[in-house]
């Protein structure tokens, strides 16, 4: 019964974080209206790999380390370049038309060809660690909801681990497939909209972590 309840919990408490709009959030929205559904889990899988190296790392007792200031605002850094980059990239590909190219505008992108993208599981994992808040609930929260699991040994750490990640795939994969219906023709009109702020909403989200990475504060 406890692993049920600890499962439950992690579950909810990790839903309630991930429906939580952000950087990722915005991510998953611009890159499945891109390239389909199939691109929420290609990034979520990078934010999964992520925390499941977290948590092994809080299990050696890392713990002190990862709270280190110099620590988070270095990958707060990093991550914030990244999600930088990406809104103008974006934005730059739409206005240089390569987005709406004439030959798949009309095509919703289950109806294009499928393949695997490797650099949106990197860029799972470098969305999320640009986020300090996200390092920050795993030292609070994710830490405490560790000890509880580490009375049912390996068990109990999956069950918790499990419980969480899946609330990310749940909500992200819901979402992914609210981008990919913004690029069928019915949202033709709206789309170059949708993804326009998404870029903008990239780049705000980047310089917002980068305040911290450099000032010490968001």
């Amino acid at each position: 019964m406890g692993l049920l309840i600890l499962f439950s919990t992690s579950f909810l408490v990790g839903f309630s974080g991930a429906s939580a709009p952000g950087p990722l959030m915005t991510l998953v929205l611009a890159q499945s209206s891109l390239g389909g559904w199939r691109r929420s889990i290609e990034i979520v899988t990078g934010h999964a790999i992520l925390e499941g190296t977290l948590i092994v790392l809080l299990l050696l007792g890392f713990q002190t380390f990862l709270n280190n200031p110099i620590f988070l605002r270095t990958f707060s850094f990093i991550g914030s370049l990244f999600l930088i980059y990406s809104g103008i990239t974006l934005f730059l590909d739409i206005i240089r038309g390569k987005i709406f190219s004439p030959s798949n505008i009309d095509d919703p992108p289950e109806a294009r060809t499928y393949t695997f993208n490797p650099s949106l599981v990197l860029a799972g994992a470098l969305t999320s660690l640009a986020n300090p808040y996200w390092l920050l609930w795993w030292l609070t929260v994710g830490v405490s909801f560790i000890a509880q699991a580490k009375v049912y040994l390996i068990i109990g750490i999956l069950t918790f681990y499990i419980g969480h990640i899946l609330s990310d795939y749940v909500w992200y994969l819901f979402i992914g497939f609210i981008g990919g219906a913004l690029s069928l023709s019915f949202w033709r009109r709206v789309y170059r909209y949708i993804l326009t702020v998404a870029s903008f909403f990239l780049v705000g989200f980047g310089i917002y972590f980068l305040r911290y990475a450099l000032l010490g504060r968001t």
